[in-house]
């Protein structure tokens, strides 16, 4: 059964499609394409992965599937790609990776990854789910998480599980002591995960009934973990180091606006898909954290002023008119007015 899907993150690619199309200087337009690309990759190889875990599961009554589960806890934080929970607590916290040219592990289990025929050397996907499984070990423990059968809490056994592209090129040590079995082509997983279960015949399942959640119990459990995703909110600006070069679109004829919702100012951007694809408008430069928008047409009209105190006014209703119309901000103190059909500067005075 699945019970959470992969967060969309369309509105990442977009933002920073986005930013390639400002007038950035060289070196920060290829900060911003390493980092659309990275993001890319990344969104297909857990696609990919989802895919083959959807399809030999979804139907499954026996396992529980999260995809994409974020978990902070205690000023750590946990992005598990996949996780798949059995009845009897078993939980394969699995990683994925996609790396287009192949990866390969040294005999002492050091990873590097190629491009254009050349090797580089990447932190071990093995070790970083280690640290995953044992925060959210820890996470299950303090919270009180871990569910109960016949008054006992069920002891989960956590299964490391690192998954890379189909179409890439694995490459193991023939020989030496470390341990990389768990690394595998995602279309393979059903193997390992076939002979990892190979001994869970009935007569098995039934002898560990005391420790073993009815189906609706699994789903609870799996849900009640799902809740505490907290989905990653990541300042582009900051990280690519744009916050001073990516200034407001200004020019004679207009002004970029404040956001309405949080107060920061406003980036031009262009409509990727949709009925207004290849418009542009107005998008908070906060975003990931505020998505507000403001389309161009509207933008203007923000920038009314009283013409009573020049002070700023809002967008109201008339009560008896039913008639939308600009008035102060002020009022009651002022009680200046502009009707929406009016150019701007001729209201009541």
């Amino acid at each position: 059964m699945i019970i959470k899907s992969k967060d969309d993150q369309q509105a990442q690619v977009d933002f920073l499609s986005d930013l390639l199309e400002r007038d950035f200087p060289k070196e920060k337009k290829s900060a911003i394409e390493r980092e659309l690309k990275s993001l890319r990759s990344g969104n297909k190889g857990e696609e990919t992965s989802a895919y083959y875990l959807d399809f030999d599961f979804r139907r499954s009554e026996d396992w529980a599937l999260i995809h994409d589960l974020r978990i902070e806890h205690e000023g750590d934080v946990a992005q598990i790609d996949h996780l798949l929970i059995s009845r009897m607590l078993d939980i394969y916290v699995i990683e994925t990776k996609n790396f287009a040219s192949g990866v390969s592990i040294s005999e002492e289990g050091a990873f590097c990854y190629f491009y254009n025929n050349k090797p580089f050397d990447i932190p071990s996907p093995i070790t970083q789910n280690e640290r995953h499984i044992s925060l959210l070990r820890h996470f299950l423990q303090k919270c009180d998480l871990l569910p109960k059968r016949l008054s006992r809490t069920l002891t989960p056994e956590f299964k490391n599980i690192v998954l890379i592209s189909p179409k890439s090129r694995l490459t193991k040590p023939s020989k030496g002591t470390y341990d990389c079995s768990m690394v595998m082509k995602s279309d393979r997983f059903l193997e390992r995960f076939k002979d990892d279960n190979s001994g869970n015949t009935f007569g098995s399942v039934f002898s560990n009934l005391a420790r073993t959640l009815p189906s609706v119990g699994l789903k609870r459990f799996a849900e009640v973990l799902a809740l505490h995703h907290k989905p990653a909110s990541i300042d582009y600006l900051a990280k690519l180091g744009l916050k001073e070069a990516a200034s407001p679109h200004e020019s004679a004829a207009e002004t970029a606006p404040d956001c309405p919702k949080c107060g920061k100012a406003m980036m031009l951007r262009t409509a990727r898909k949709g009925k207004n694809t290849g418009n542009q408008f107005w998008g908070c430069s906060g975003f990931p954290k505020c998505e507000c928008t403001v389309a161009i047409e509207k933008s203007v009209d923000m920038r009314h002023t009283c013409p009573k105190c020049d002070g700023e006014m809002i967008k109201k209703m008339g009560r008896e008119s039913g008639k939308a119309f600009w008035g102060c901000k002020a009022y009651p103190t002022c009680n200046g007015s502009i009707s929406i059909d009016l150019e701007k500067g001729r209201g009541n005075k």
